[in-house]
C-alpha cells in the first residue's frame, strides 16, 4: 500500500475524530459558564421579591446579584 493510499483510506475517520475530540472539549469548556449562568438566573428571579411580587428592574436585580452594594 503506497502511502497516498494510506492517506485516502484513513483521512475520513481521522478527521472525524478530530472532530468529535474538538467538539467534545469545547462542550467540557463551556459547563462552568452554564453553571454560572443557571446561578445567575436563580438570583435574578429571587431577588428584590416581597409576597411574590416583583419589586425591582432588571438592571437592579443583575447589579445585587453581582455584588452591588456592598
Amino acid at each position: 500500500m503506497t502511502p497516498r493510499e494510506m492517506i485516502r483510506t484513513h483521512a475520513y475517520p481521522v478527521l472525524a475524530v478530530v472532530s468529535t475530540v474538538s467538539l467534545v472539549l469545547i462542550s467540557v469548556s463551556l459547563a462552568p459558564i452554564a453553571k454560572w449562568t443557571r446561578n445567575q438566573n436563580e438570583c435574578i428571579e429571587k431577588t428584590f421579591r416581597i409576597d411574590g411580587t416583583n419589586n425591582a428592574g432588571i438592571p437592579a436585580k443583575v447589579w445585587s446579584c453581582n455584588g452591588g452594594g456592598e
